[in-house]
């Protein structure tokens, strides 16, 4: 059953990654002042959805106090995210990250832009990649991020490890040969069905969250193999 639910999640995420690509029909640097609705600081903070150049789908939380974490996970870091800053300058989001890309997003006539410049190219030529940027508005900005917790695995010793949860429903963790899952909400929280057949349940209760693990093969209505608190990085 979870990973029919996988199967579907992954298809969805496909879809979507190709629709947000397919609306980006913009091309070359974009300008500032160019657009009819500047964005805000209030605007820009909170959860957005980007592409990347193989046009998949990542989030960027966007704190008050200046810090941009991004779940993508194809870097060297990789469940661990990308950090980096961002601001606004004339009605323009820029986002500026530690290993040297350089992503701009201003309201166009298709909606949010997004345009990303490789480390050491020039900011102001063509882009290295253009699409379409969301903001997230639904339950998934609760969960959409990157976490920290520790092993449920006797193999691993209570290690800390991260979880990227992306707001299309993958998931991907830090540890272990296979680390690719999928995530659903489930009442009071949500549920991670990863590929090498670890199960997590996940709730908040208040400022705490708790994650429930079982190995693969265990019985999910009976105790969790292990229960660990989560935070979700956020510096």
């Amino acid at each position: 059953m979870g990973n029919m639910k996988c199967m579907k999640i992954f298809a969805l995420a496909f879809v979507v990654a190709v629709s947000v690509l397919e609306c980006a029909c913009v091309s070359g640097a974009p300008k500032s002042g160019s657009v009819n609705t500047e964005i805000t600081r209030d605007v820009a903070e909170g959860t957005w959805a980007l592409t990347d150049i193989e046009n998949a789908l990542f989030n960027v939380n966007l704190l008050n106090d200046g810090v941009a974490i991004s779940n993508w996970c194809k870097g060297p870091d990789g469940a661990k995210g990308e950090h980096g800053t961002w601001k606004v300058e004339e009605g323009v989001l820029i986002l500026d990250w530690t290993d040297g890309w350089l992503d701009v997003i201003q309201l166009g006539h298709i909606g949010f832009e997004k345009y990303s410049y490789a480390p050491r190219t020039n900011r102001q030529g063509p882009p290295t990649s253009f699409g379409q940027a969301v903001k997230v508005l639904n339950y998934s900005t609760q969960w959409a991020g990157v976490w920290k917790t520790r092993s449920a695995d006797a193999k691993w010793k209570d290690q800390e490890f991260y979880i990227c949860l992306q707001s299309n429903g993958v998931a991907m963790k830090s540890i272990d040969a296979i680390n690719t899952g999928c995530w659903q909400k489930q009442q009071g929280g949500i549920a991670i069905y990863f590929s090498d057949g670890w199960f997590m349940l996940i709730a908040r209760d208040g400022d705490s969250v708790e994650a429930r693990s079982w190995a693969p093969g265990a019985d999910r209505a009976g105790v969790p193999t292990g229960i660990t608190p989560m935070a979700q990085v956020l510096e």
